[in-house]
């Protein structure tokens, strides 16, 4: 399997195979449900080679929500408040500092306990270990890769592909993310997070597994 491919035979990979829940949780100032955990983080792209512009990416899940909604929606991507995002991350200096050159295994540092309300809230957190956010179009963090099916316990497979140049073919834009202008932002020395997301009341994120 494919995660990030350079246009030849080079391509990385990074997958978690590990169990997690993320229920939302309330937020007064927020004044409403939600969380945002950061599963998984890709490799660096690799600086110094000839071929450093990713041409595709390649999305895996393996998850499920709580198995029920109060507003039907079942089986189906209607009412579907669990899904996963993508985000590019740079290497932060700080204030007169020097930019990381370690390779940062964020999901171990961001464990199960270390969530916030939404992805725009980690920016603090990802600084403080030496990354920052690279803004898209109009300051946009992320992009949506995939929902869940709602109401769906079983957990189920999900891949989501963006290639460089060609337009991404989404039957259901609840189902799927496009992904336009993802890949033109990718730099050597960059990674990219999945994020899993759930918003109101009593919705779980449950994840089995990921791969970018």
């Amino acid at each position: 399997m494919r995660a990030v491919s350079f246009g030849s035979n080079l391509c990385l990979q990074k997958r978690r195979d590990e169990e997690e829940e993320y229920t939302t949780e309330y937020d007064e100032t927020e004044g409403g449900y939600g969380i945002a955990a950061l599963y998984l983080s890709s490799q660096r792209i690799p600086t110094g080679l000839r071929i450093t512009t990713p041409r595709r990416i390649v999305f895996q899940t393996r998850a499920a929500d709580q198995g029920f909604a109060s507003f039907g929606g079942e089986g189906t991507f209607g009412n579907s408040h669990t899904w996963f995002e993508a985000s590019i991350l740079k290497p932060w200096a700080g204030s007169g500092g020097h930019p990381i050159e370690a390779d940062t295994v964020l999901e171990e540092v961001f464990d199960e306990d270390n969530t916030w309300w939404d992805v725009s809230h980690a920016r603090d957190d990802l600084r403080s270990n030496g990354w920052d956010f690279v803004e898209g179009e109009n300051g946009r963090l992320t992009w949506k890769v995939c929902n869940n099916l709602t109401a769906c316990a079983t957990f189920r497979n999900y891949r989501v592909e963006w290639t460089m140049g060609v337009a991404t073919e989404v039957e259901d834009e609840r189902a799927v993310g496009s992904g336009e202008g993802f890949l033109k932002l990718l730099k050597p020395g960059y990674k990219v997070v999945l994020w899993a997301r759930a918003e109101y009341l009593a919705w779980i994120n449950k994840v089995a597994a990921a791969t970018i």
